[in-house]
């Protein structure tokens, strides 16, 4: 063999070797299973599919266009590692759009990167250098026969336009094939040709439901009324609604290394205090901004993007619209940028007539992306002050947001050599700092005669500690002594403070952010219409539920006795169910009734939101 074609054959393999390793990695970081080394072979086979066609055409400037989109390729394939690594999906075209709020966080973007990625970029110079001369030769071969050239272009077209055709149908799956499922699941170029398809043909041929008949879902799956307990306790009272950042339920009554980790919040749950133990957050894609949405009206989120921009111009009518009907002013207060999830633009039509952001505050005390936390709650007490009563307070703390960054000397807890420079150890100390700040809430509410007449609601958004990040898993288990899964990671505390009314209790019938908005208005006597409200009071219900929507996706949810996870491809026989008080397996078709619900309520959720069902009624 002459040396010529050795270094082409070496250059072939090389090529080659670096797309196996930048493909085995891929599949690897977005969860390993046993058909991925069949998506490896596939993903593989497209590619050099695509490289063949381009070295195939004589079209000017075929190098340049190839290596765009073999870098697009290769930056998706980037994306959906760090989506993946956060959300345990791979990102959409819907997301798209929140590129801004990603990049106005870049603290947590870095914080998620994982070092193995770099392999998907290694094999670019490579693949693109052995285009340039192998697309090249191509041409120049081509161009002794141009008949040849003509016949071989035609029978290449029909080639690809039938390749084409049936990658589609895979993609799209009308025969609704598990098999194929779980291809659209997983494999790259499958996956997000049936994303695109999803969110633009999908969308266009998807057929809005019958008023009547969303009527009859929630009719369905509401729950029964029940008494109605404790109605009316805090009516008339000062609302002060606090959402904690990333502020997980494990640390409530739990100590490290000695160190209470929440002693006010512990302090607050012994006296006139309703505390739910098994609160789960159920946001989307909007994260914090979603839990609000949810919390404020009790309808679910989507998965495409938050609620604040994909239906900014709807109407609602949730808790802050029922209270400014009372004569209640309304304002909140945020420690960060006030376009952040479109919250400047939105707010006004949740019902929040004044909102207090980064840009309209006191700067000096800053930790992390914001104003710290302490800084925050102390102006949102003089604020308060200078409104007429009745007010509603909602505030969004910032100080627990990820990546947990805090100036060494505000950290009070004493780390463990095991788990010293961890986001576990970080995290602990942010939160720390957290309840700290509402200690000093508390004591400035009461100096200030604010505290008495007030109902102080506090509640987490999301989890901090991501099970498949940052080793969390592993620290977890150690500091919790059992296996961390998403019955922990996305429970949150809900904690509703009545003062002097002598009513003390825990909760543990499962409840989440979508029950908050009917709970509240039992405790202060509002009378709501249950058209559109998807939750239940907490208080009185006589079995818990909760929907997921992202983390575990749709479909997946929780009860008093079992949580169910679908799986990635959305299968439901492929997904797992478990008893979330011991862990052990349950069989999968016992979650079915369930599932059934979990899809319905989603789905009337969807339909409202889309059809702006709740504007037309009012």
């Amino acid at each position: 063999m002459d040396t010529k074609k050795k270094t082409i054959i070496r250059s072939e393999c090389i090529m080659l070797t670096f797309l196996i390793v930048k493909l085995l990695v891929y599949y690897y970081l977005i969860d390993w299973t046993i058909y991925s080394l069949l998506y490896v072979i596939i993903s593989t086979v497209i590619i050099l599919g695509i490289f063949r066609y381009f070295t195939g055409i004589s079209r000017r400037h075929k190098a340049v266009i190839f290596s765009i989109i073999y870098i697009g390729i290769s930056i998706l394939m980037f994306a959906d590692v760090m989506y993946f690594n956060y959300y345990n999906q791979t990102v959409s075209v819907a997301q798209l759009w929140q590129i801004k709020n990603v990049a106005k966080v870049p603290q947590s973007f870095v914080a998620t990167f994982i070092p193995a990625s770099v392999f998907i970029f290694l094999d670019i110079p490579f693949v693109i250098n052995y285009f340039k001369r192998h697309g090249e030769n191509g041409v120049k071969k081509h161009k002794i026969n141009t008949v040849h050239i003509n016949k071989n272009r035609k029978h290449r077209y029909v080639r690809y336009i039938v390749i084409t055709v049936i990658f589609i149908f895979i993609a799209v799956n009308p025969a609704n094939s598990i098999i194929i499922a779980n291809m659209t699941g997983e494999e790259f170029f499958v996956n997000h040709t049936a994303d695109i398809y999803d969110n633009t043909v999908g969308r266009l041929s998807k057929k809005d439901i019958d008023e009547k008949e969303v009527m009859s879902i929630i009719d369905d799956n509401a729950p029964d009324a029940g008494a109605s307990e404790l109605k009316g306790i805090a009516q008339g009272r000062n609302v002060i609604m606090i959402q904690l950042e990333a502020f997980q339920n494990f640390l409530i009554n739990n100590s490290y290394n000695g160190v209470t980790l929440t002693p006010n919040l512990n302090g607050l749950i012994k006296n006139d205090t309703i505390y739910f133990d098994n609160f789960y957050t159920n946001i989307g894609k909007g994260n914090t901004a979603d839990a609000e949405f949810s919390a404020l009206n009790s309808l679910y989120p989507v998965i495409e993007r938050e609620i604040y921009t994909l239906y900014q111009d709807n109407k609602y009518d949730g808790l802050p619209w029922h209270l400014k009907r009372q004569g209640y002013s309304t304002f909140a207060v945020h420690g960060y940028e006030g376009d952040f999830w479109n919250r400047r633009e939105a707010y006004g039509g949740q019902g929040i007539d004044k909102y207090y952001a980064m840009e309209d505050l006191d700067q000096s005390d800053i930790i992390g992306l914001g104003i710290s936390d302490k800084s925050v709650f102390s102006q949102a007490v003089d604020i308060m002050k200078k409104q007429n009563t009745p007010f509603f307070s909602f505030i969004v703390s910032l100080t627990n947001h990820h990546p947990f960054e805090m100036d060494e000397d505000l950290k009070e807890i004493p780390i463990k050599e095991e788990d010293k420079d961890s986001k576990f150890a970080n995290y602990l100390q942010t939160a720390h700092y957290t309840d700290t700040a509402i200690g000093c809430l508390i004591d400035k509410l009461k100096a200030e005669g604010l505290y008495d007449n007030s109902i102080i609601i506090l509640y987490g958004d999301h989890h901090g500690l991501n099970k498949d990040m940052d080793d969390n898993d592993v620290y977890m288990k150690r500091f919790l002594g059992k296996e961390y899964d998403y019955d922990e990671m996305l429970k949150v505390p809900l904690i509703i403070h009545i003062p002097g009314s002598g009513v003390t209790r825990t909760v543990s019938t499962v409840s989440g952010q979508i029950d908050i908005f009917p709970t509240i208005a039992n405790l202060m006597n509002i009378e709501i219409s249950d058209e559109y409200i998807l939750g239940q009071d907490a208080v009185n219900a006589k079995e818990g539920f909760v929907a997921f929507t992202a983390y575990m996706l749709r479909g997946s949810f929780v009860t008093d006795d079992m949580m169910y996870e679908i799986s990635r491809e959305e299968i439901f026989e492929a997904g797992r169910a478990w008893n979330p008080k011991t862990g052990r397996e349950l069989p999968v078709e016992s979650a079915r009734k369930y599932y059934e619900k979990a899809i319905a309520l989603k789905t009337v959720s969807e339909q409202i939101l889309e059809q702006n069902l709740i504007g037309s009624n009012n």
